[in-house]
């Protein structure tokens, strides 16, 4: 008798069960894309207010040190040496110019100006001065901007430069101890800011005399930036007006500010100023 071999069969996909499938795939990341998008995003937002937090921290923590002297500013000890972190430097210890500072391949002169500052000893991680939004430190915002690092700036208000508080504001000149705030927490002492230079430069300030900007905020977190404040809290706030954030993704200074909720928000909380 001969032996007839057994015919097997071979499953296999056909090219529509294929097909199916990776509509199927597709389906399902063009779903979750959204939300690890989201989760991504929030969690730089909590990152950034852990940032505001320690910065906002440790603002007080050096106020209590100095007798209540608020720590200055501005970003620059060659005009105030009690600035809370020192402008770039090169190896000779001189200050980098803008031309330098855009033809830096790296932040690392800005880190080191940012552990030079006063509040470093009272915030000791670098990572505290910069949100993960913030892609300035890899990526420039146009052709004739620096790298930048550091994320935060405190209001000029805060023991900043009189002479420039006294062409903004007529009311009185910068605040030099925590007793000449008329409540630390409702002053903002920390906002997030992006000058269209690259670093932020000095001191954050803005009209009092009128309506207008000067210096731009962030829109890093959608239509949301992070504020800390002179009692040590900080929290997320939301920026409502268009012109706002218009301002802030195109990086003008000077914008007008009529009616503006978001500049009478913060005017309000310019704490050298009566209520």
């Amino acid at each position: 008798m001969r032996f007839i071999p057994r015919q097997t069969t071979i499953s296999a996909f056909t090219l529509i069960e294929l097909l199916v499938v990776v509509a199927i795939i597709a389906v399902l990341v063009s779903m979750l894309l959204p939300a690890l998008r989201g989760a991504r995003n929030a969690a730089r937002v909590t990152v950034c207010l852990a940032n505001q937090k320690s910065l906002a921290l440790a603002y007080t923590l050096y106020a209590n040190d100095f007798r209540e002297v608020l720590v200055h500013s501005y970003t620059n000890f060659d005009q105030f040496d009690s600035s809370w972190q020192d402008y770039p430097r090169d190896a000779a210890g001189v200050i980098m110019t803008q031309p330098a500072l855009v033809a830096a391949t790296n932040v690392s002169a800005q880190i080191d100006a940012c552990k030079r500052g006063r509040l470093f000893q009272y915030a000791p991680d670098q990572g505290a001065y910069h949100c993960p939004s913030d892609t300035r430190n890899t990526v420039r915002w146009n052709s004739g901007a620096a790298l930048a690092y550091v994320t935060y700036s405190i209001p000029n208000y805060l023991n900043g430069d009189p002479v420039y508080e006294s062409q903004t504001v007529v009311w009185k000149p910068p605040a030099k101890r925590m007793g000449d705030l008329w409540r630390p927490a409702d002053n903002f002492a920390f906002l997030e800011e992006s000058d269209p230079r690259g670093l932020n430069i000095d001191s954050w300030v803005m009209y009092m005399t009128q309506e207008r900007w000067i210096d731009t905020l962030t829109v890093w977190h959608g239509n949301e930036g992070t504020i800390g404040f002179a009692d040590g809290h900080a929290l997320l706030h939301r920026w409502e007006d268009p012109r706002t954030l218009r301002m802030s993704r195109d990086q003008v200074f000077s914008a007008d500010a009529t009616g503006n909720a978001d500049y009478r928000f913060l005017k309000k909380r310019w704490g050298a100023l009566p209520r």
